[in-house]
């Protein structure tokens, strides 16, 4: 009888998740007061680890037109526990876009939609982050872009989705601007993301939306194996720029034939030597969350896992989240962090995603909006990221939302 007992306490803990097992999810309220829309959204960065700390940005107020938005750049200097504000200002903006590089400098991207240009800001570890320099980059606002930096070659990279790309100096000198994409027949760039491999190509791919309705249309993809001079295909195609957004256009498509006329968006995408990962959920009826490793010594889909992404118990199902990796390597550990019906959860794979294990899973429930975080594991080896915790109607004076940090180990 007790040999039965424990073999069905031992069944109902898996059935149920052994939270146990899992590594503990730790949180850090960063701002009780905040808009809904403070972490828009998980296609660019605003959590990196340097050896100073950790830097986060969100947005506290908007008015009605969006046209002036308070904006934060926080830091912490214990893990995460606490944060204390670095530099905040008000602008036409959405969440700023950060990344650090190996002297711990910040590189910091907002926008001005009412003039149209965006202004890169480099905080220096050297001058304790006080600021020490703007530079504007005419014709860049757009209400979503990502930032990527080249560390190797000296470069910033800034994809907005107005078509334009943006290459700029690491002392902020502004090297070029170009347009990239163009619209199509059906649908022109929506939400653009970057990702740059360890090998120096550049990656760059983007959601796309469909004219005269609101519609997520497809999904595309493409490389650059100079910093952005030139572009191609995954089979090495050359591209010339402005490129098609949509599915007319020669840039690598990514969703399914069935797919069409539902939204599909982009929310996970990261590029190793070896490998691409994408994570997209298709909101067909019903829902289909995608996992897709495009393997590059073969130029081939290595694995494609639909219609959902699981672990043992833990099941990732959502518009936002993103991958995280070791800084260097093993080329296998991947983790996969999201939703699981209202709980931050992770999941984690030791061979680039052909299979994945159950990880993380936070206790509470929130209304998760906006996962995004650093795409590296810190020099500790956790996972950060932020996310909103969004209760609100989105009107002007509507803040009762709140913004999280929080830390995973990746051990």
């Amino acid at each position: 009888m007790l040999r039965f007992l424990l073999a069905a306490l031992l069944a109902a803990s898996f059935a149920h998740g052994d939270d146990a097992a899992l590594a503990p999810v730790e949180l850090t309220l960063a701002d009780g007061e905040a808009i809904g829309y403070a972490t828009f959204q998980s296609h660019n960065q605003k959590v990196v680890a340097n050896a100073r700390g950790i830097f986060m940005t969100h947005l506290r107020t908007r008015d009605e037109a969006y046209m002036a938005q308070l904006w934060r750049l926080s830091r912490s200097v214990d893990g995460g526990r606490t944060f204390t504000t670095v530099y905040e200002d008000t602008h036409a903006t959405n969440p700023p876009v950060i990344e650090t590089d190996a002297a711990g400098n910040i590189y910091l991207a907002r926008m001005d939609f009412n003039a149209g240009d965006a202004y890169l800001y480099r905080f220096t570890a050297e001058n304790d982050y006080a600021d020490s320099g703007i530079t504007q980059v005419p014709g860049a606002a757009a209400g979503k872009y990502a930032m990527m930096i080249d560390e190797p070659r000296a470069r910033l990279y800034l994809f907005s989705h107005n078509n334009t790309f943006h290459t700029l100096g690491l002392d902020g000198t502004l090297l070029r601007s170009a347009q990239l994409i163009k619209e199509g027949p059906d649908a022109w760039l929506q939400y653009p993301l970057l990702s740059l491999a360890p090998d120096g190509t550049l990656h760059a791919a983007w959601t796309t939306q469909k004219r005269d309705v609101y519609l997520y249309w497809d999904i595309h993809h493409m490389i650059s194996k100079d910093g952005g001079d030139t572009w191609q295909t995954m089979n090495a195609t050359p591209l010339t720029p402005p490129v098609v957004a949509d599915q007319h256009g020669p840039a690598d498509g990514l969703i399914r034939e069935d797919e069409f006329e539902a939204h599909t968006w982009l929310s996970h995408f990261r590029a190793t030597n070896e490998h691409v990962f994408f994570g997209y959920l298709a909101q067909t009826q019903p829902p289909r969350q995608h996992f897709i490793r495009y393997d590059i010594p073969t130029r081939s889909r290595g694995v494609d896992t639909w219609p959902e992404v699981r672990g043992e118990t833990i099941a990732l199902m959502g518009l936002d989240g993103f991958f995280a990796t070791p800084r260097n390597g093993p080329e296998g550990r991947l983790f996969m962090i999201g939703n699981d019906q209202g709980h931050l959860a992770c999941l984690a794979s030791d061979d680039s995603g052909a299979t994945w294990h159950d990880h993380a899973r936070a206790t509470e429930t929130f209304n998760l909006y906006g996962i995004g975080g650093f795409r590296d594991l810190t020099a500790d080896g956790h996972i950060i990221g932020s996310f909103t915790d969004s209760q609100s109607s989105h009107s002007v004076t509507d803040r009762l939302s709140k913004v999280y940090f929080f830390r995973i180990s990746g051990k």
